[in-house]
């Protein structure tokens, strides 16, 4: 006999080996190791080797080395012969002189390592392959460009780099053979420095002691070139002598930004392209095709393109910022994995033991409960961090479709391709949303806020959803609610609480039987209780109801079983209690109660973007529906002309703008800003269309006395100008103007600038001072005109501000504000709010030099994307074109 676990052996010695091989898997790749040897150290090869590092993410095979020897020969042949007894699999160097590590270059060859250099070659032709900048053609370049900057004739001095190395070598030679052509620029002076700012500037006092004019000097590299600079202006104040080094970095103090300052006349290129040497040398570890001579291609950086070449820098740098980022993520993900994997191995091996000693024949069966709940919990996981990852890309491909589909030259089949990626976006965005709203309540990040409402009409109106599908089955619903209830509390989270109960009321109760609703208030608190006459709950099942998932078994279970989780966190989230229970003699009771007023209500919360979006989202789609129904209703009605006044000291300007707006419009004309002023205050028309630039009085100050005066602060007005600079539209809108078109114009964009504008104000002339239909708004429309104003205002810049929120400072619940607004205005409070919205964010792309996305944020908008679609729909145009004087709809102030 033996024991169970000896009996069994056979099974378990060789489970616990096929899982500890899996568990191995994906390591059988082979490693790598490149050592570098830099000959010194500076930001140049600082850059080389941290473009190195960022390539490496790529490669997981491979691992870098680095050292540095200072500009020290026989320390750089130490670190060599350290890194080939270390056994490393490939070599890259830069080497200080063209003759000192030969020896070590031999050692490599002869041990099987191979040798790539890098910038600078050696006497030794034993290596493997070479990579770096063309110097002879660099120095030949050079030549020539300094002979066309001093205009083919004058005094010019070299400071070449470290004595024998290649570089140096190489780019005399060409900048020599280069000025040949050229016998009146005379090479005074060439002298060896060792690519130090110092020595250029030790190099140049040198040459300066001579007597020599100078009118150019040539360093081999920037910080030569510089120090040289240092010294010549300051030993000769009012010398106009140019300065021309190679390298041309994009960092601080690099060659691209001193010739963008002006400290160098040009700089050259000289690339490190650490990705494309990294990649040489992985051709070469893995056996695959490679060039022997690898030439890097460059180019010379000039006044007339340093700003230019900086940008791009400046773009890549934060491009490689965030990939470090990314990286640095993915590595955290794959110690987190491997942590998961080895614990998830251990388990499976405990399991497995014992299984095999105490259940064997339930080992199967086990096994897989256990691996269900596991794979449901990580699929939970997945998709949350997919849907995380996903919002942003899914926002980015929004815009573009959007933009790409207003295009007019699109045929039929790709609009309708667009469409459908518009279709399934959107589709998917829902869905993301949908999980993280799922996830966010579980993780208790769901946020409130509060406003004042009567509950009691509320109640009514969330119940009144229900009565078709109660009139189907043949319920009776009884409303026991007290006239008025008002309390502070978060309307939309109530609402979904009434919902879930109601809903689960009626899928419960049977034909016939009866649902009941009450609310109640008692001191400081107030309930809401939903009972009906139902299938009740088993007893057992109570104590569950309310956690996620569950789901009693009944003939009517079709649900997902997170409404009532939902129901429970809603309310312990507005700091109330819900209880559940029995009703007899059958039916189930719930019963939900709440302070009347919130803890910390001065703190309000406020509700989550996307909850807000989507409110604004279906206030859009009714308002939009209403417009487009008054828009054929008016277009079949014969209304009275609208007035136009043009203001403009140009005769023909006048004529031409009379005689085309007179087609659609009453048009009348003044030749000064003073005339103009006298004719708007006497004829009130519906908008000024104004020149700017006038004698007796500008437009400018036009619209100033326009929009200070009562009687015509109304009148929208249109400045018309040849004027395109940025501070020209930002004098505009600072005097109140609500249009700015540059001429020349087309005619079709004028028109329906003008038409959008008097579109836009003729409701707001009723709410703010009489309009065509002589009504005017009382001493307290007046007054309440003020207050949404001024709240609108204060929160501009929050996203999150909603109309609830809007309501509650006005004290008006959504729906009275949505019908006084509506009755005022003509427009919806949303329309409103993204309207002022708009104008500020217009105002600030034409003031500021701020990005899309931060004035996007500043002025309350929830994404960039979202904005771009807002901006677009109402001026005609996306943000990125404002001020190029071709958008296409309103423009405002």
């Amino acid at each position: 006999m033996g024991y169970p676990f000896i009996k069994h052996g056979g099974i378990l010695i060789p489970l616990i080996v096929i899982v500890l091989l899996l568990s191995g898997c994906g390591g059988d790749q082979h490693q790598y190791t490149i050592a570098v040897s830099q000959c010194s150290e500076d930001i140049w090869r600082e850059k080389l080797n941290e473009e190195l590092k960022t390539t490496s993410y790529i490669y997981d095979n491979v691992n870098l080395l680095f050292s540095t020897a200072r500009d020290n020969d026989r320390l750089q042949q130490e670190q060599i012969d350290s890194f080939i007894n270390r056994g490393v699999d490939l070599l890259i160097i830069s080497p200080n002189q063209v003759n000192t590590i030969t020896p070590a270059i031999e050692r490599a060859r002869r041990k099987g390592i191979p040798v790539v250099l890098f910038d600078r070659k050696t006497e030794s032709a034993h290596y493997t392959a070479f990579m770096g900048a063309d110097n002879y053609q660099i120095g030949r370049t050079m030549g020539e460009y300094i002979a066309h900057l001093m205009g083919g004739r004058g005094n010019f001095v070299e400071i070449r780099g470290l004595e024998h190395s290649s570089p140096s070598i190489d780019r005399h030679r060409g900048l020599v053979d280069a000025l040949r052509r050229y016998p009146e620029v005379r090479l005074i002076d060439s002298r060896a420095g060792d690519w130090s700012e110092g020595s250029g500037s030790r190099v140049m006092t040198e040459m300066l002691n001579s007597g020599d004019r100078v009118d150019c000097v040539f360093g081999q590299n920037d910080r030569m070139a510089l120090g040289a600079r240092k010294v010549l202006m300051d030993r000769q104040p009012d010398s106009k002598a140019r300065f021309v080094g190679i390298d041309a970095l994009a960092t601080p103090g690099g060659g691209i930004r001193e010739v963008k300052d002006g400290r160098l006349d040009a700089s050259y290129i000289y690339p490190t392209r650490g990705d494309r040497l990294l990649q040489l040398a992985v051709n070469i570890l893995e056996h695959k095709p490679y060039k022997n001579e690898n030439l890097l291609e460059s180019a010379i950086v000039t006044p007339d393109n340093a700003e230019v070449m900086l940008m791009q820098a400046d773009e890549m740098r934060l491009q490689v910022d965030n990939l470090k980022q990314l990286h640095a993520h993915v590595d955290r993900f794959l110690a987190r994995y491997n942590y998961q994997k080895v614990f998830l191995i251990l388990i499976i091996l405990v399991l497995s033991l014992l299984i095999i000693v105490l259940f064997l024949f339930y080992r199967g069966l086990s096994l897989r409960r256990r691996m269900a709940e596991e794979t449901a919990n990580a699929k939970l996981k997945f998709f949350t961090n997919v849907s995380h990852e996903l919002r942003t890309p899914l926002t980015l491909i929004t815009a573009p479709v959007e933009q790409l589909a207003a295009d007019d030259t699109l045929t039929d089949g790709q609009r309708s391709l667009l469409g459908v990626v518009k279709r399934n976006t959107d589709i998917l965005l829902r869905l993301v949303n949908e999980i993280l709203d799922f996830r966010k309540v579980q993780n208790g990040k769901m946020t409130v806020h509060l406003a004042h409402f009567d509950l009691s009409p509320a109640l009514r109106q969330w119940t009144a959803m229900f009565e078709p599908a109660m009139k189907k089955k043949s319920l009776t619903l009884h409303i026991e609610v007290p006239d008025h209830l008002f309390v502070l509390s978060d309307g939309y989270k109530l609402e979904r609480i009434c919902y879930n109960l109601l809903s689960n009321s009626v899928k419960y109760t049977p034909e016939g039987g009866e649902i009941w609703i009450r609310a109640t208030q008692s001191g400081d608190r107030f309930a809401i209780v939903v009972e009906d006459t139902g299938i009740g709950i088993p007893e057992d099942k109570l104590k569950r109801i309310f956690e996620r998932f569950f789901q009693v078994e009944t003939p009517y279970t079709n649900g997902t079983g997170v409404g009532l989780a939902l129901v429970k966190a809603f309310t312990e989230m507005l700091h109330g209690t819900v209880t559940a229970a029995n009703r007899q003699p059958q039916g189930a009771r719930f019963t939900i109660e709440f302070p009347v007023s919130q803890p910390n209500s001065d703190a309000s919360q406020t509700a989550g973007v996307e909850e807000t979006e989507r409110q604004m989202a279906h206030e859009e789609a009714v308002d939009t529906q209403k417009a487009n129904a008054e828009m054929l209703t008016a277009s079949e009605k014969q209304e009275p002309r609208k007035r136009i006044l043009v203001v403009d000291d140009n005769a023909d300007i006048r004529a031409y703008l009379a005689s085309w707006l007179g087609k659609y419009y009453q048009v009348s004309s003044a030749a000064d800003g003073r005339e103009g002023f006298e004719t708007a205050r006497r004829e009130a028309p519906d908008l000024v269309m104004s020149d700017v630039m006038m004698p007796v009085m500008d437009g400018l100050e036009l619209c100033r006395r326009l929009k200070s005066d009562v009687t015509t602060s109304h009148i929208p007005v249109l400045l018309l100008t040849a004027r395109d600079m940025d501070d020209s539209r930002a004098d505009a809108y600072n005097c109140g103007a609500d249009g700015y078109i540059v001429k020349p114009f087309s005619e079709d964009v004028l028109l329906a600038r003008v038409k959008n504008l008097i579109d836009s104000r003729q409701q707001l002339r009723d709410a703010f001072g009489g309009g065509s239909d002589g009504l005017n708004p009382t001493k307290e429309d007046k007054k309440f005109t003020v207050k949404l104003r001024e709240a609108i205002q204060q929160h501009l810049d929050d996203s999150d501000f909603s109309v609830e929120q809007l309501g509650g400072e006005l004290g008006l619940s959504r729906a009275q504000l949505y019908r006084k607004v509506k009755a005022m205005t003509g427009q919806s409070p949303v329309e409103i709010l993204r309207e002022a919205r708009l104008r500020r964010a217009d105002r600030l792309l034409a003031m500021t030099d701020k990005t899309v996305a931060e004035i996007a944020y500043e002025t309350g908008f929830s994404s960039p994307s979202y904005f771009t679609k807002c901006y677009k729909d109402y001026f005609g145009c996306p943000p990125k074109d404002a001020g190029k004087g071709n958008r296409k709809g309103k423009e405002q102030p």
